[in-house]
């Protein structure tokens, strides 16, 4: 026994039948070591449960076509519409397990988007026949082109009461409702993405083209609606076209909401209304054509990308763009992301639609994202109501089906058993060493 040590060590027996004790505290970095281990592998084990699930096919028996926009409905997110390539628009009441055709007659569209402010209201955007609204959430719809010039209408804004509109030649607005619209100019140019940035007395005005006679650049903004257009500077390259604009619903990290702009050179932000641009890093080196902020937390990013090189995805940031993840696994190879909304869920989902331009292959997926802020209450995931296309049997109105999970359990219910392990080792380890000091204390005694 050694005396003068701190720690006591036990002779090793060689004769059989009796047992050999380690050093004190080898036992107890080991048992450390094994616990810390466990956690480790089960968390990784729940990180790497996170996965992309598919929605139902558009049209059973058929192969998806690309969708270009997905709209989320807050008040019942379990009404999904989206703009599609060769069917038009699409409506979903159980989050994309059925859909029905929304709008008859018309079997291309760009773009659909809700009314914030008014939640029943959305707009859809067409390739050849112009701007529709509807009123009851997607379920009926009218053409509102008086004035429009261009009914290739490619994006669509809404804030403080004005309804702007990018078509195939240039940008009108509304201020009716879509009854009536009048033209803002850039007739030049294809419009893909518009931005209504509001402010005490009127508004700031973005848009990004890409395609047209461009000149100095492809963003511009305007200040109010007197079609005063002027190329964004600030750092921003102008040779970029622009594919995706998003404002934020709040100041994050400034005194003025954020804008960001997803290009062909990567992704953009302003803090200052446009006057100062920024590229945004810890992404891959590739397109962005999706932007959204989390409407319940402007901190929260969310965009896709369908980079040709293999980098496309979709990518998340939870601390206003300073770090990037990739969200999830369970996509197509090589993920070209065409179209991604958000649903208010609690936990929240990432609806995400992606195609293949080389085999055309189309499709579209959901993921849970519980570190997504969602805003009050869980909103009820039923709609107002119904539409029933012929021989199609009404969808449910019990809300999404689950996502699954390869484990079958959900990531925090793995976490809590990991952390229900680790504390019962550290029970364990902390009786040995109680038991080991009485036998030290014994082994001390004259």
């Amino acid at each position: 026994m050694c005396r003068f040590s701190r720690i006591v060590c036990y002779p090793y027996s060689v004769f059989p039948g009796t047992h050999v004790r380690l050093p004190r505290h080898i036992v107890l970095f080991t048992l450390i070591t094994l616990a810390a281990g466990l956690l480790l592998t089960l968390a990784t084990v729940a990180a790497a449960d996170a996965r992309w699930t598919s929605t139902g096919a558009q049209k059973p028996g058929s192969a998806d076509r690309p969708v270009w926009s997905i709209a989320v409905s807050s008040t019942h997110p379990s009404v999904l519409l989206a703009a599609t390539q060769g069917r038009g628009v699409l409506r979903s009441t159980d989050s994309g397990a059925t859909w029905v055709s929304a709008i008859p007659d018309v079997n291309a569209a760009w773009v659909v988007r809700f009314d914030p402010k008014q939640p029943s209201t959305v707009y859809a955007g067409t390739q050849t026949a112009g701007l529709y609204k509807s009123v009851d959430e997607g379920k009926t719809w009218a053409q509102q082109n008086h004035g429009l010039n261009n009914l290739d209408v490619r994006a669509i804004d809404l804030s403080s009461g004005l309804l702007l509109v990018g078509t195939a030649q240039g940008v009108s607005y509304s201020d009716d409702g879509a009854g009536s619209w009048h033209a803002l100019g850039l007739d030049s140019l294809s419009i893909a993405a518009v931005a209504i940035l509001p402010q005490a007395a009127g508004v700031s005005l973005f848009a990004g083209a890409d395609n047209g006679s461009a000149g100095a650049g492809y963003l511009l903004k305007s200040e109010g609606t007197g079609g005063s257009w002027a190329v964004v500077k600030g750092s921003f390259p102008g040779d970029a076209v622009v594919a995706s604009l998003a404002v934020a619903g709040a100041p994050s990290g400034g005194s003025d909401p954020p804008v960001l702009a997803g290009t062909s050179q990567g992704l953009f932000r302003t803090d200052d209304r446009g006057v100062t641009w920024a590229p945004l890093s810890g992404l891959p080196t590739t397109d962005f054509n999706i932007a959204l902020f989390n409407p319940a937390n402007p901190d929260q990013i969310y965009i896709g990308s369908d980079g040709d090189q293999g980098n496309g995805g979709v990518f998340r940031s939870l601390d206003r763009g300073a770090s990037w993840t990739s969200l999830g696994a369970g996509l197509p190879v090589k993920p070209r992301i065409t179209a991604m909304a958000l649903q208010p869920l609690n936990q929240a989902q990432v609806v995400a639609a992606t195609w293949n331009p080389t085999d055309d292959s189309a499709g579209a997926y959901r993921i849970a994202d519980p570190a997504a802020t969602v805003a009050g209450v869980t909103p009820t995931a039923g709609p107002s109501g119904t539409i029933r296309a012929s021989g199609t049997p009404a969808p449910s109105l019990a809300g999404p089906a689950p996502v699954r999970r390869s484990g079958g359990s959900p990531a925090v219910g793995t976490y809590g058993i990991a952390l229900a392990v680790l504390l019962a080792l550290v029970v364990v380890v902390l009786a040995r060493r109680r038991r080991i000091g009485r036998e030290n204390r014994r082994a001390f005694r004259p």
